[in-house]
C-alpha cells in the first residue's frame, strides 16, 4: 500500500500540473457529455525517482460545469514493462468493493483503491501489453464503482484516439501549458453556456406561471 500511495502520489503531482486539480463531482454527472477537445491527451516528464521518461496517456470526463467526474490514465516509465492503468472516480463511492473497468463487453476487472483525496478517489491496476492491444482494438472504457445505496454507477469513456495519443509524442511542458490554458477556456465557455440556459429555462417557467 505505501509504494502504491507513493506511486500516485507522484504520478498526481504531474497530471495536476498538466490537466489542472479537479474539483469534486456528484455521481449525478456520471453521465455528463465529455469536451469537445480531444479525448486522450499523452504527457511526458522525467521521472523524478529514476530520471526515466514517464508518461501518461489520460482522458478526464468533466461536467460543463467544469466540475470533475472521472478520469483513467495509462502510465508507462521508458524501459520499464511495467505499466499500470490508474483510475479515478468522485468521493462518496463505497470503498470496500472497489471498483472494475471494463473493455466493451470483455471481462471486467476488479480494482482496488489506493488513495482518496477529497475531490476523487484513485485506484490503481497492472496492466500488460495485452491489455494495451485490447483498448486499442476497443470502443469503450467503462468504469463501474457503488454509491452510498450500493448500486451501479457507470463511467463510460470513448477509446477513440487512445491509439494515437498512446503511440504518439507526449505534449513537452510548453504544449502542456498551451492545452492547459485550451481546457480552462472551453470549460469556461461550457459552464457560461450551462448558465445561460438555466436562465432561459427559469424565464420560461416564470412566463409559464
Amino acid at each position: 500500500m505505501a509504494h502504491s500511495t507513493k506511486s500516485l502520489r507522484m504520478w498526481l503531482a504531474m497530471a495536476v500540473v498538466a490537466l489542472g486539480a479537479p474539483v469534486g463531482a456528484s455521481a449525478q454527472d456520471a453521465a455528463a457529455p465529455a469536451a469537445a477537445e480531444p479525448a486522450w491527451a499523452k504527457l511526458c516528464n522525467a521521472d523524478p525517482a529514476t530520471g526515466k521518461e514517464l508518461c501518461l496517456t489520460i482522458q478526464e470526463i468533466r461536467a460543463d460545469t467544469g466540475q470533475f467526474i472521472a478520469s483513467a490514465t495509462v502510465r508507462t516509465i521508458d524501459g520499464d514493462a511495467k505499466k499500470s492503468l490508474i483510475t479515478a472516480v468522485p468521493p462518496g463511492m463505497l470503498l470496500q468493493p472497489g471498483l472494475r473497468v471494463q473493455i466493451d463487453d470483455g471481462e471486467q476487472q476488479e480494482v482496488k483503491y489506493g488513495i482518496c483525496f477529497p475531490n476523487a478517489c484513485y485506484g490503481e491496476l497492472e496492466i500488460n501489453d495485452d491489455f494495451i492491444g485490447k483498448l486499442k482494438a476497443g470502443g469503450k472504457l467503462t468504469l463501474t464503482t457503488l454509491n452510498q445505496q450500493a448500486k451501479p454507477v457507470n463511467f463510460p469513456m470513448t477509446l477513440a484516439g487512445f491509439t494515437k495519443a498512446f503511440d504518439g509524442k507526449g505534449l513537452d511542458q510548453a504544449a502542456q501549458q498551451a492545452r492547459q490554458s485550451d481546457l480552462q477556456d472551453a470549460l469556461a465557455r461550457r459552464a457560461e453556456n450551462a448558465r445561460q440556459k438555466l436562465i432561459e429555462q427559469q424565464q420560461k417557467e416564470s412566463g409559464a406561471n
